[in-house]
Formats: C-alpha cells, structure tokens, sequence
C-alpha cells in the first residue's frame, strides 16, 4: 500500500473536513481502544497534573472534546466542578452526552469550531478557565491559526490556569515530508489489527491533513502569544510523535 501523496498547498482550516473523517466512527474507536495514540497515558498524565496543580474546584475547557471518552475516567475523582466540551461534530457531541451521563461534575456541550468559538467568547466580559485541554485538535491548523489558537487559549486562561495541550508533532529536525513518511510507516508497523480500509483512510487523512510542528516551534507559539515560561513535557511517546505539554499562565499576565 503506497502512501497518497501529500498536497503541494499549504494548510487550510477546514472543520467540515475534520468531522467528516470523525464520522467513520469504527475507525476512531479503533484507534483510541488500541491506545496507537497513547490517549490512555497522556489523560493519565493529563490527571496528574491537575491534582497537583488544580487541587481545589475548577473549570475546565475542553477544545475538539469529540466523544469526551476519557473524561470521566480522568476528572471524576479530581477537583473538577464545571466542564464544557466544544466540537464541529454532532456525531461526537453524541457520544459525549451519554458519555457523560452521571457525572460527578457539572456539563455542557456546545457544537461550534473550536478556533472560532475561542475568538468569539475571547472578550473582556467571557469567561475564564482553570484549565484548557486541546488534544489531538491543533494540528490541522496552519501556523498562523495555530499562532492565534495560542492567543485566545492565553486570554481565557484564569491567572495560574493551564493549558494542556496533546498532540502529533514533528521530530527536532523533521521536515512535514519526512514526517509523512515516518508517520505512516510507523501506523503500518505497529497499528496491527486496523482494517485495511481504516488503514489506508487514515494514512490518507494524515496526509491531507497533518502538518505538526516540532516542540520548539510550539513552546515559540506559546512563549509569544504571552505564556512566559517554556512549557513542561508531561508524557512523550516511544515514537516521539505523541506528547502532552504543559503551559501555564503567570498570575500578572
């Protein structure tokens, strides 16, 4: 199986794209039941965090939540009391609500782009979070969606709040091109038991789709869109590909 050539274009912002492939729903849980993309980890160290650093009651926004799957298993028994979930998804949105069903927190969920609901709720009167959670959602965004993406997270971020960004990324010195071809070389070996045409569906959104930056290109995203320290790595995969960092907002910013 030949990997589908990446297009020569740049990256755009496309949403609908995103949710259509989201809407091969078999295809997803596979990916997050087999842990290919060590969700199971980053959320377990995603909960790490927040007991350490968000011990008593806090809000939480949760940017490209789709189902929402890993939520309760991770904040149930944390000092969470208000979760909002935003994705373009109706499918996700779904599975969410009953996702979420009996929870010991309180819950809304609200169908919207995630860039452009951050840009819409980022005045003076908006509300504020403790934490914000983006996993597996910025990288699609060009650089300078994934520059203003750093921005609004900034300015909705209560003083000492975290943002805790999941994600692909690029390795120190890894071109996208390289990248493709490690990537998908890496799914063909390792994600054993994937169908064939969830494989070759996926290959292909990754290369329509993917354009993950290296870690130091995000800590330079973070650092000037006015977080001021470098960000903390919570978990970084075998592969490298996979990792969760931690950004947080000093209480003057």
């Amino acid at each position: 199986m030949s990997m589908p050539s990446a297009s020569v274009q740049g990256p755009h912002h496309d949403p609908e794209e995103a949710t259509r492939w989201f809407n091969q729903w078999h295809v997803y849980r596979s990916i997050v039941d087999a842990d290919w993309m060590s969700h199971r980890e980053i959320f377990d160290a995603a909960r790490a965090w927040v007991l350490t650093h968000h011990p008593g009651p806090f809000t939480l926004l949760d940017l490209g939540c789709g189902d929402a799957g890993f939520i309760r298993r991770t904040f149930d028994e944390t000092g969470l009391w208000a979760y909002r979930g935003i994705d373009a998804s109706q499918t996700a949105l779904g599975k969410a609500r009953d996702e979420l069903a009996g929870a010991r927190f309180q819950f809304q969920l609200v169908e919207a782009d995630m860039l452009a609901y951050l840009g819409e709720a980022s005045g003076s009167a908006g509300q504020s979070f403790d934490v914000i959670l983006a996993s597996y959602a910025v990288h699609h965004l060009p650089v300078r969606e994934k520059q203003e993406f750093f921005r609004l997270a900034h300015a909705r971020l209560a003083p000492r709040g975290s943002l805790l960004f999941a994600d692909v990324f690029r390795r120190d010195g890894e071109t996208r091109s390289e990248y493709l071809e490690h990537y998908s070389g890496m799914m063909r070996r390792a994600w054993t038991g994937m169908p064939p045409e969830g494989l070759a569906s996926t290959i292909e959104h990754v290369a329509r789709r993917d354009f993950p930056e290296t870690g130091e290109a995000v800590a330079a995203m973070a650092l000037e869109a006015g977080f001021r320290q470098r960000p903390r790595e919570l978990f970084r995969d075998t592969t490298g590909f996979h990792r969760l960092m931690a950004f947080m907002k000093d209480v003057g910013a």
